[in-house]
Order: C-alpha cells, then structure tokens, then sequence
C-alpha cells in the first residue's frame, strides 16, 4: 500500500520536473499519469482494507473482491466508451465529408466493442487459445491506452500553460485545407484567433502559413491572409508562407521567412485545440523557441480528431512506439506460432 504511494510521489516530482523545464512533449504526462495510477491504487486498496476490516471478511474474499472491481471497472468502461465513440462516428458520417480521418471515432468503437464481444465469446465456448490471445493483448493495448489518456491530460496542462507563454516575436497561423479556394470555418478559427492575439499582444508580425494542395486553386497561406484582411488584421505586419504542405513544413518555413524579415524571437503557433499540442511537440523538436496554441473546434469533431492526431504523435516518435510495441507483442507472436506447430504437428 504504502509502495502505491510513495510510487505516485516519485511520479509526481519527476513529472513537474520536467514539464517545468519543458512542457512541450508527452513524457510529463506520463509521468503524471503513472502517479495519478498509483494515487488511485493506493486509494483503492486502502477503502477495500477498510470494508473489509469493517465487514470482517478475510483475506481471500478480500482478496477476491478486489480482483472482481479491477475486472469489472475495465469492463464497464470499455463497453461505455466504445458505445460513445460509435455513437459519435456515426454523427460524424452525417455531418462531415467520409472519409478515413473522420471515421476514425466509429472504427475504434467497432473495434472495442468487437474485442468485448470476442472475449465474452472466448469465456462462454471455453476456448483457451483465443482467451489466451486475448490475455495477452492486454499489455499492448495497456500501452497505447494510457499513452492515449496520457496526451489527453497534458494537452489540457499544456493549452492552459501555453496561454499564459510570454509575448511571441510573431504569431504563425498553421493552414489547413480549403473550400473552394476558401477559408473553411475549421480554418477561420485558427486565422480569427491569430488576429486576436496580434491585436491583443501587440504583436509585430503575423504569418498565414500554409502551400497549395493538389485539389486546391490557390495557397493557403494566401486565401488565410485574404481573410485576415478582412478581420481587421494590417497588410503592413503580415507575412504570408505558401510553400508548406505539413505542419512541420509550416513551422520551419515559417521560422526561415521570419528570419530573411529580420524578425527574431519566440513564436506562437496557432491552430485548432485538437491540433495544439502536437504543433508544439514538432517546434520542440525543429529546435523552435515558442508554444502553439488552438482555435476552439466542434466537440462532435474532437474524438475523430484527437485520434487522428494521437497517431501522428505516435508516428512522429515511430522508432520508440514501434519497438515498445514490438516487445510487448512477442508473447502474443510466440503463442500464435506455438500453438499453429501444435496444430500442424497434430495433423
């Protein structure tokens, strides 16, 4: 009990350490994360202790309860959280273009429901192999689970840490596709809000950045500073970068266009709140001096968004997820081969 707790406390201080060094990547989430666990555990066990002194059962039962609640919690919230994201891909498919991005929410809840009903099948039938399989499962889906809830909260922390950033040298609008050769609504938050704080912060340079897609008339960059216009924003304090197709591309040429101006300092990266932390991440990586912060989006479109960029995060840092990925599915690879020899064996 006492090893919970004094787990969450090393969590804990390791976590503020860094994230008050740098808050602009996921490792003080985790951190975070692993000492909210523990808190949690620790917590648990010690109101489980106490019901069980004050019922008077023993060990055994006490023992046997626990093990239903961690059994059952799981259970509850993974039947509760693929019905809700199933439910909302579905209102993405009537309100949004279809496509893979935006079907991201349903696929998931599909697939959480399906693993369920497939463990539920395994008990019934009794058959081993597959619960086995299933069992074993647990560790890597564990893995991407927590990393999952790991970004949700410090992407909360960080929006919150990266609002009170000191002033920025420029404010860097990152685009993202047009209508028509317009400025979509997803898009006129991002560009509103980068007026907003160069109005607000006085700040001497705004840069609408964003190239031109294969579907698309003309730029981004040049369709965002066309609107920026028109929200009040001075074409004299304005730059626009119309070479970018990524969000990497938008900071670094960003970054480059600055400097050929003259303008040096941090920057503020703008984007829809979805989108935020993962902008942050890349300026920490690009060796960029400066937060990102986001346009408020339609809570229908967040889980299909947050997903979507969830796995570009874990793309970003593909060599370490793929190999903690990798080991933690070699019990499940080992099984598989094991049993199918087993079978051929037998034949």
């Amino acid at each position: 009990m006492l090893g919970s707790f004094a787990l969450a406390l090393v969590f804990a201080g390791a976590g503020l350490v860094l994230a008050r060094r740098d808050p602009r990547r996921l490792l003080p989430g985790v951190l975070l994360g692993l000492a909210a666990t523990s808190l949690v555990a620790w917590l648990v066990g010690g109101v489980l202790e106490l019901g069980a002194a004050l019922a008077g059962l023993d060990d055994g039962t006490r023992n046997l309860a626990g093990g239903l609640l961690m059994l059952a919690v799981p259970l509850v919230a993974g039947v509760a959280l693929g019905v809700a994201l199933v439910i909302n891909g579905m209102t993405m498919r009537r309100r949004e273009r279809r496509s893979l991005a935006n079907a991201l929410s349903l696929l998931v809840g599909v697939a959480m429901l399906g693993v369920l009903a497939v463990g539920v099948l395994a008990i019934w039938t009794g058959w081993l192999q597959l619960a086995v399989v299933l069992l074993l499962l647990i560790a890597p889906v564990a893995y991407l689970g927590s990393a999952f809830a790991a970004y949700l909260g410090w992407s909360l922390v960080y929006a919150r840490l990266a609002r009170r950033a000191a002033t920025p040298a420029a404010v860097v609008v990152l685009g993202s596709g047009l209508v028509g050769g317009r400025v979509p609504p997803l898009l006129a938050q991002r560009v509103a809000l980068g007026v907003e704080v160069q109005g607000k912060q006085h700040t001497p340079v705004l840069v609408l950045s964003g190239g031109q897609g294969a579907d698309e008339p003309r730029s981004e960059g040049e369709a965002m500073a066309e609107y920026a216009r028109e929200l009040g924003a001075p074409s004299e304090r304005m730059l626009v970068e119309s070479a970018s197709r990524t969000t990497e591309a938008n900071l670094a040429l960003s970054r480059t266009l600055l400097a050929e101006s003259g303008v040096e300092g941090p920057l503020l990266a703008v984007s829809n709140d979805y989108h935020a932390f993962r902008a942050a991440t890349l300026l920490r990586r690009l060796g960029i001096d400066g937060h990102a912060i986001g346009a408020r989006t339609a809570r229908y479109y967040l889980p299909s968004a947050l997903l979507r960029e969830f796995i570009a995060l874990l793309r970003d840092h593909r060599v370490l997820n793929a190999t903690a990925l990798g080991i933690l599915m070699l019990p499940v690879v080992a099984f598989v081969a094991f049993s199918l020899v087993r079978l051929l064996s037998s034949i």
